[in-house]
């Protein structure tokens, strides 16, 4: 059997974050969000084909030691149906199905164990989702986004097919969006196969910034203790926290896990690791706070910094006071502006999401649910209320 993953997509919802980087390779807990999908399902299936096309370049570069990851291209953006059938040539019997900017739980092994099956979830806005109409345990039909969905039981794009499901693909009209829809294909999958489900309460989906930090604050919680780096004596690392090896915990620093903190990382003297936190290779922390955040490579928040539930991409810099605010002072939920829109993230606590290459002035700071884009500059003592701009200086309140 194989398994195909769909990676395509532009990820422009998770902008500024995928300005450089495609949303399936984006960190959380210390890994792609890719690579987590791939360590879970690598012992079940011959060889995994990966769909991209957005930055191909940057697949090719990741597989280049995996002897069982395939990279075929889509060049051409024209649906999940298109992406799919990409994986024809390659595919015998059955094939996994899968989203490479999903997290699936252990329930994903389950239905490996059955003839065809698809994984699905209860949420409470179905009418988002194609929703499923099910009798015992199978599925007898998908509605995509219906005004009045029948059930809550939703697909969540992880399908076990027969080789079958890929001529139906190439027969997948364009929708209303423009696009070939893999839902299209598996409505007539339904009508001309018996078709198993499972429920399963360990799906994640990551479309948009803020879940980046809810995917990567769940499976920090699942580590164990690993200590190799090299820990000062008057440090305390508390708890369920991986030390990599030649990452260094200076001075008087404090450590609660669950946390990661990679290869190369530097922490303190005298910071304080909260919970949640993932400090990523050659990371700098110095004589600042940080919780349930990740901190990309070689970022550095030297200096009496505060980053709580944010999200901080590769080589950003936060000056000497510089922080970032996770809570209205209203306690009501931090909403984040998306492709125009003002949506409500679902989370009392958010901070900010800064792209890679970004340097934030001294004693500025952030309210709460902002996105700051790629190799922003900031002058010192700025109250940043708005999103920035990629490539931009911002001073005295405004892009410049």
């Amino acid at each position: 059997m194989k398994a195909v993953i769909l990676a395509a997509g532009k990820g422009t919802r998770m902008k500024p974050l995928t300005e450089d980087t495609p949303k399936p390779l984006l960190n959380v807990a210390g890994k792609p969000i890719i690579e987590h999908t791939i360590n879970r399902i690598e012992d079940y299936v011959e060889e995994i084909v990966i769909v991209a096309g957005y930055k191909i370049e940057q697949f090719e570069r990741y597989s280049e030691t995996r002897e069982e990851v395939t990279i075929v291209e889509q060049e051409e953006a024209l649906g999940t149906a298109d992406a799919a059938l990409q994986a024809k040539p390659f595919i015998e019997d059955k094939a996994l199905i899968l989203n490479g900017d999903d997290l699936y739980g252990e329930d994903l092994e389950e239905i490996l164990e059955l003839d065809t099956a698809v994984l699905a979830a209860e949420v409470e806005d179905p009418a988002k989702y194609g929703v499923f109409t099910v009798e015992d345990d199978k599925v007898t039909s998908i509605e995509e986004k219906p005004s009045n969905p029948d059930s809550n039981l939703v697909n969540i794009g992880c399908y076990l097919v027969k080789e079958s499901f890929f001529e139906l693909l190439e027969n997948v009209e364009k929708s209303e969006r423009g696009e070939h829809e893999i839902t299209d294909a598996l409505k007539e999958y339904i009508e001309k196969n018996s078709l198993n489900y499972r429920k399963t309460d360990n799906w994640t989906p990551c479309s948009y910034p803020w879940q980046l930090i809810e995917a990567n604050e769940k499976l920090v919680n699942e580590v164990d203790r690993d200590i190799n780096g090299d820990v000062a004596s008057s440090a305390k690392v508390k708890g369920r926290v991986i030390i990599e090896e030649d990452a260094k915990i200076r001075e008087n620093s404090v450590i609660r896990g669950p946390a990661i903190i990679k290869e190369n990382a530097k922490v303190g003297p005298n910071a304080y690791i909260r919970k949640g936190t993932v400090i990523e290779e050659n990371a700098h922390i110095g004589s600042s706070e940080i919780k349930n955040s990740v901190v990309g490579e070689n970022s550095k928040l030297p200096h009496f910094n505060y980053v709580g539930d944010s999200y901080i991409q590769e080589d950003v810099n936060l000056g000497a006071g510089a922080k970032t605010a996770n809570m209205r002072n209203d306690k009501k939920n931090v909403s984040m502006k998306v492709k125009g829109d003002l949506l409500d993230t679902g989370r009392k606590k958010l901070g900010a999401v800064i792209a890679s290459g970004t340097k934030i002035g001294v004693n500025s700071s952030i309210k709460p649910g902002r996105k700051i884009g790629r190799n922003v500059a900031t002058d010192v003592n700025e109250k940043i209320t708005d999103n920035i701009s990629s490539n931009s200086v911002f001073k005295d309140g405004e892009e410049v």
